[in-house]
Order: structure tokens, then sequence, then C-alpha cells
């Protein structure tokens, strides 16, 4: 009998080669449990960073709202009450030296826009091009500004979404006119059945993208980009100017 017929050699095989089963077993479960492990605590770190972002951004929402607040309530005393004030001092001494009329003309315009803040009129009715334009408008006093729009005429935007553009379009106004340093301005509109495009740029000093910001007019631009299920995306440099593109599928479920 040859040697490698002998039931001890063949026990012998039999156990070598079930122990390096064995062993490539226990490897093969080990490996995958240490990268399944290795998948828990990046996804668990994962969803404790989008955790932690959902809660800044709930922050500075309500930091946004106080904000807005403060900016109304600090018009309507200092420009609506301190002129009614006027008119009811110079009604109570009968002087002649105040323009009444003026002044209540006056009362009854920063109500309207105040009220225009709150809640743009005829928001339903009105297209969304057509209120990019009237924003736009006043800016061409101060900037070179180039406007192109392409509509859809048959195209209802909801309008929730138009109220959140509105407001991304002040809030990005906003921003230019107080940190870009800018001297022209680019909006550009595109509107199909399956999305609304809306591109703004500058070319003003910029900024650095890297980090985290922590200023609440990019929170509130991506506040809003969320509960409009869409998505942006901000390029800037320094002394190159800032890009901002947003991109809204329709319908908006």
């Amino acid at each position: 009998m040859a040697q490698w017929q002998d039931s001890e050699t063949l026990v012998f095989w039999i156990l070598i080669v079930f122990l390096i089963v064995l062993f490539l077993g226990v490897a093969i479960v080990v490996f995958v449990q240490v990268h399944l492990k290795k998948m828990v605590t990046a996804q668990e770190k994962l969803s404790a960073e989008k955790i932690k972002h959902q809660e800044a951004l709930l922050d500075s929402s309500i930091k946004v709202q106080e904000r807005e607040r403060e900016r109304i309530a600090s018009n309507l005393h200092d420009e609506l009450i301190g002129k009614l004030n006027i008119v009811l001092l110079a009604s109570a001494s009968k002087t002649t030296e105040v323009d009444t009329q003026k002044m209540l003309r006056d009362s009854i315009g920063i109500a309207r826009r105040i009220s225009h803040d709150l809640s743009p009129p005829l928001l339903e009715e009105t297209p969304l091009a057509e209120w990019i334009r009237d924003m736009v408008s006043p800016l061409r006093n101060f900037y070179t500004v180039t406007v192109t729009i392409t509509e859809e005429p048959s195209l209802l935007v909801p309008k929730d979404v138009k109220l959140q553009l509105i407001r991304i379009v002040q809030e990005v106004i906003n921003n230019c006119i107080k940190h870009a340093k800018a001297t022209q301005l680019s909006f550009t509109l595109r509107e199909t059945k399956k999305y609304i495009a809306l591109k703004i740029t500058d070319n003003g000093i910029g900024f650095s993208t890297k980090g985290k910001h922590e200023g609440l007019g990019l929170q509130n631009i991506e506040l809003r980009m969320q509960l409009l299920k869409g998505t942006y995306k901000l390029t800037s440099s320094k002394e190159n100017g800032t890009s901002l593109l947003l991109l809204i599928k329709l319908p908006i479920v």
C-alpha cells in the first residue's frame, strides 16, 4: 500500500485541509466583521454629522426669523411710527411747518413696503420671471445688470416655490450689496416643464469656499433649497466673483 493511502496519513491530510479551511473561514468572518464594523462606524459618523448639520440649519433658521422680526420692528418703529408721531404732534399743535399729507403718503408707502416684504402681493398670479425682473430693476441704478430669461409659458410654478426663490434672490442681492463690492451682476433663469434653474453671478471680491461658513445668509439659502428638495452649487474665489446655481426639479411633491 502506498504511503498516501495509509489511514493515518489520510487522516493527517484531512486534518490539515480542515484546519486550513477553518482558518480561512475564521479569517473571512473576522474580515467581514471588521469591515462591517468600519461601515457601521462610518455610517454612524455620517449620520451624526448630518444631524449636527440639520441642528445648525434649524438654529440658523430661528436666527434668520429673529433677524427678520428685528428688521421689521425697526422699520415700524424708526420709519412708520416716527412719521405718524410727527403727524400726530403737528395735528395737535395745528402747525403749518409740517406737510402732514406728504408724511401720511410716506407712511402709507412704508406700510405697503413692509406688507410686501412680509407677503408679496399677487404671488400666485405673477410669473416667477416677472418677479425676478422687478427685483433686479432697481439694481440697474448702481450696477451693470444682465438678465437672461427663458420662460415656459404654460408652466404654473407653485406658490411656495416662487416664494422660496424670491427670498433666496433677496438674500443674494442683500449679500452682494453688503459684501461683494461688485460692479456687474448677472441673473439667468431657465424654466422647463421638468425643472427650474436659476444662476446668479457677480464680479465682486469673492471669498474662499473652503471650510464652513457661519453666515446666516448662506445657511438661509441652504435651508430654503432643502424645503424645495432642490440642489445648489456655490463657487467663489477671492477677486474672481461669486456664482450661485440653483436647480429645482418639478413637480415639487
